[in-house]
């Protein structure tokens, strides 16, 4: 995982690539609901994550319109029980990330896994191709599953048990987790969801207003 260094961005950058990182978090959190509950995956905000995932520019305001429009309602306090599933994904990936920011050779691992998905991409020119998919989601099985406790993945099963499905919200999960580490690298730390969440909603409405 790569990205400038935090000292040499100015409060600005900070603040817009923390709101960057929550909407990118809460978005594949919401496409994990989807496919878990429904079967199904908007294919654009998909590979928009996995463009998140695959590239160290971070800086795509329009690409997470969905968890933007999202993670402002839950920071105002709406939709909090309907979305429960989601809030509790978004924190376990932040949860997951800290933990494995602790296991440096789980996290070589996963750069090197990276730096060989990041060929196969370059040869298919498709982030979402399946054989891309699939190697992305073998690496989260070999790296980020190993860490205890496991993310759970609730849903109906007759969604997670295909092979697709699972093969796409480990994708995901992988992604929002990077977008976890952007959070962190950039200041991000769960004190800022309290006495920060005006800012953080200002942060997010300035990109709104980007996005449109």
């Amino acid at each position: 995982m790569k990205a400038a260094p935090y000292h040499s961005k100015n409060k600005a950058q900070r603040e817009k690539q923390r709101a960057l990182a929550i909407a990118a978090l809460v978005q594949t959190s919401c496409l994990i609901t989807s496919i878990s509950q429904t079967g199904k995956c908007d294919p654009v905000y998909f590979k928009h994550c996995m463009h998140a995932l695959l590239n160290d520019d971070y800086n795509q305001d329009g690409y997470f319109s969905l968890g933007n429009t999202q993670a402002k309602r839950l920071l105002q306090g709406q939709d909090i029980n309907h979305a429960k599933q989601i809030v509790k994904y978004a924190a376990g990936m932040l949860a997951v990330e800290k933990k494995l920011a602790k296991q440096p050779r789980t996290l070589q691992q996963i750069g090197d896994g990276m730096l060989r998905i990041h060929k196969q991409v370059q040869f298919f020119n498709d982030p979402c191709h399946e054989n891309i998919i699939a190697a992305i989601a073998h690496l989260y099985g070999e790296t980020v599953s190993t860490i205890k406790p496991r993310m759970i993945i609730r849903g109906k099963p007759e969604h997670l048990k295909q092979n697709k499905n699972t093969e796409q919200i480990r994708c995901l999960l992988l992604s929002g987790i990077r977008a976890a580490w952007i959070w962190r690298i950039n200041g991000g730390h769960p004190f800022r969801f309290i006495v920060g969440r005006k800012k953080l909603i200002h942060s997010l409405q300035n990109l709104s207003s980007h996005i449109s």
